[in-house]
């Protein structure tokens, strides 16, 4: 899509952005399975583009809950940062913004998994600030990114971990937790782990993912159900 006539219309239409510097954002949506050199044989991908993004995203969001939270201290602050941009939201809003349509990426490589949507998301980022400065770049991710997916009243109350906050609450409770976690053989071949919680040596959840991190991570959000634990963090 970044190679074609029409990304430049796309990225004004559908990403609300009037376009200066127009070889930036070919850059910022350009995979490197593309293999796509300038005339000098350099690289041309999103990649640096996405470790700008990362650290100017990173910035803004620090600022903008700086403001929201006047009260709240440092570790509070630092939490709720945290989880405004880890990869699992960066993911989901890059995927609801739609970015993996303005893509181009080779048609031999489609196994990039989730975070695609997240990187891409930041190379964005990057691609504003290298075109319109920091403060513009800055009203643009409150108004297009934070506003329309952050619902800064339910932030305090997402988990970013349920394994992280499971292993917390055993160690609090001097309850023995562990997690068994093997490569699993079953009928579908995209299922590849399979991980059991165990709580004083009783089975307590199960459940199957595509990772090792994933299949965990799936049976610690069933654990706490089961639990009935609160995972809501308290801001002090």
């Amino acid at each position: 899509m970044a190679t074609s006539g029409n990304f430049f219309d796309q990225i004004q239409k559908k990403l609300g952005i009037k376009i200066s510097n127009h070889q930036v954002y070919k850059e910022a949506f350009t995979h490197s399975s593309v293999n796509l050199k300038d005339p000098e044989g350099s690289a041309i991908n999103f990649e640096r583009l996405e470790f700008l993004g990362d650290a100017i995203l990173t910035s803004i969001i620090a600022e903008y809950l700086f403001g929201f939270y006047p009260q709240a201290k440092e570790g509070s602050l630092t939490k709720l940062r945290a989880k405004i941009v880890s990869r699992v939201k960066l993911n989901q809003i890059g995927k609801e913004m739609g970015l993996l349509e303005l893509a181009s990426i080779s048609n031999n490589h489609k196994n990039f998994g989730e975070d695609i949507h997240g990187n891409l998301l930041e190379s964005l980022i990057g691609a504003l600030f290298v075109d319109k400065g920091y403060n513009k770049t800055k009203t643009y991710v409150i108004n297009k990114i934070i506003h329309p997916y952050i619902d800064m009243n339910k932030l305090d109350s997402l988990v970013l971990s349920h394994k992280a906050f499971l292993i917390e609450w055993s160690q609090k409770e001097k309850k023995e937790l562990q997690f068994v976690t093997q490569e699993s053989g079953g009928v579908n071949p995209r299922i590849t782990y399979s991980s059991q919680i165990l709580l004083n040596n009783e089975v307590l959840a199960k459940s199957k993912a595509l990772s090792k991190k994933k299949a965990e991570e799936k049976a610690a959000k069933i654990a706490t159900r089961i639990l009935k634990l609160n995972p809501n963090p308290t801001q002090s």
